[in-house]
């Protein structure tokens, strides 16, 4: 039972992580470039803006949830 316990620490800090980027990207671009773009245009941006930003706050996250991971191994082994 303790072998699993680091993947769900390491799983709940993955996410953990993907949220609180993705919440930091939607407050920061809803108060710096919602006030200057019109609607059309933020129609118009959003697929590719949410497609990258998306995917790479998922990479971010799964890497710093394999750190946390490895970080437990290290640990184990000393």
């Amino acid at each position: 039972m303790n072998s699993i316990k680091p993947i769900i620490i390491a799983c709940l800090v993955s996410v953990f992580s993907f949220a609180m980027n993705f919440g930091i990207f939607v407050l920061g671009y809803n108060r710096l470039a919602v006030p200057f773009l019109q609607e059309e245009q933020r129609m118009a941006n959003a697929d590719f803006i949410m497609s990258v930003i998306v995917g790479a706050f998922a990479l971010l996250a799964i890497s710093v949830g394999l750190i946390v991971y490895w970080s437990f191994g290290v640990n184990r082994h000393q």
